[in-house]
């Protein structure tokens, strides 16, 4: 398998987090999947899908299952905060994902979140027909850098010309969430966001798609798995216990609980996988 991670330009970092190009390498037409390669099933390609806050996910000489939903076209996840496994029913899996920091798919794509919850849409049944052209550039267009070039493009025409209020006030509650390491109410992030919590939890679950209870404990996972990759990319030995507790956790007992609900694998496991662009979970946090 080859992975190639494509960092959005600038001006939409604050929205997208990454594009991911994966494939397998030669003939997607001519080459069978090894039998001892543990990501596939009875011949079927499973590659994880960690969790986060709404993806994109692009498909080319492949039917691919996701969340029970089958599909050779571009599919919308919205936020989730367990492993999911994407299956290839037809050829080898050759694709993209697109992932989304907090709140920049509803400011993009202008989707509800929260409606989106636990669902996987095709871009014929979003009836946004915008994604419907950019499943087909993705289609046609051989290289990783050209997509992504054409993906900026497309997307920076919907970077809102005005100030999004609700955005801003959420910029403010992620803030103050990483810099509680996780710990606070959200009683306590309502009232960084100036709203009162009923207001505040509706506007939350619309941007982000999930509550800001849920959603404190994945921001915490993600710092924690970013860290661990930092440090095997610098060559440094993870101390686990060192790194869990700088995030937030009370012990490697309470990460480990998170880890196995939110990730499948404990910390241990994750730290054997962790290396930047490794072919497993790792590939979408390097």
């Amino acid at each position: 398998m080859f992975f190639q991670i494509v960092q959005p330009t600038e001006a939409l970092r604050p929205y997208i987090s990454r594009y991911v190009f994966v494939r397998a390498e030669g003939s997607t037409d001519t080459m069978a999947p090894p039998e001892d390669d543990p990501r596939f099933v009875n011949g079927k390609h499973v590659q994880p899908l960690l969790p986060n806050y709404g993806s994109l996910i692009f498909v080319r000489n492949a039917v691919v299952e996701v969340g029970g939903k089958r599909s050779d076209e571009l599919m919308l996840l919205g936020a989730n905060q367990t492993t999911l496994g994407l299956t290839t029913l037809s050829g080898w899996f050759e694709g993209m994902m697109l992932d989304f920091e907090p709140g920049g798919m509803h400011v993009l794509t202008g989707i509800d979140l929260q409606q989106l919850s636990g669902q996987v849409l095709t871009a014929h049944e979003s009836g946004d027909e915008g994604l419907l052209c950019l499943d087909q550039i993705f289609k046609s267009s051989p290289k990783a850098e050209s997509i992504a070039t054409q993906l900026d493009a497309f997307f920076l025409g919907r970077i809102p010309q005005k100030t999004d209020a609700h955005y801003t006030r959420l910029s403010k509650v992620i803030a103050a969430c990483d810099e509680a390491k996780g710990n606070i109410s959200a009683a306590e992030l309502a009232s960084v966001a100036c709203l009162g919590e009923r207001q505040f939890l509706r506007v939350f679950r619309n941007y982000v798609g999930i509550p800001p209870k849920q959603f404190v404990r994945l921001r915490r996972f993600h710092r924690t798995i970013q860290d661990m990759q930092q440090q095997a990319a610098q060559g440094r030995s993870i101390d686990l216990l060192a790194t869990v507790l700088r995030h937030g956790y009370y012990d490697l007992s309470h990460a480990a609980m998170e880890f196995q609900q939110m990730g499948c694998v404990s910390p241990g496991q994750f730290r054997m996988l962790g290396i930047p662009l490794s072919e497993d979970f790792s590939v979408f946090f390097a």
